[in-house]
């Protein structure tokens, strides 16, 4: 038998981690990826942790923009953890198409220069 994890732990995990998102709790949701949460891993609705981060409404109030600043701190930390940015959800939304539709501006900003970069790479390879 080996040390490792159980479905359920994991499971438990990724349902954690889900609902830390939804919460706008980003620290706690970088701690459980630290500890296993799959970067990459999906909900019963095809979220990713990147699509679930950019699905919230933009907040705007004072308290909001912290929230806000920490959302995009936790996109960089996804992204440089080689989070799928290409990866669509059930209803076929990308991370990029919920940052527009909610406004998170400099989170379209994030991902588009990822973007960018991958292509550059994509093509230096060629």
């Amino acid at each position: 038998m080996g040390a490792g994890f159980s479905k359920d732990d994991e499971n438990d995990r990724t349902g954690a981690l889900f609902q830390a998102i939804r919460r706008d709790r980003f620290q706690l949701a970088t701690e459980l990826i630290s500890k296993g949460a799959g970067v990459n891993c999906m909900n019963n609705f095809g979220n990713t942790p990147l699509i679930q981060t950019c699905r919230n409404n933009r907040t705007s109030n004072r308290t909001g923009r912290a929230v806000e600043s920490d959302r995009e701190r936790f996109v960089s930390f996804l992204i440089s953890n080689d989070c799928d940015m290409s990866k669509y959800d059930i209803y076929g939304w990308t991370a990029l198409m919920y940052a527009e539709k909610n406004g998170h501006d400099n989170i379209i900003d994030i991902l588009e220069k990822k973007d960018i970069m991958c292509s550059d790479d994509t093509e230096t390879k060629e």
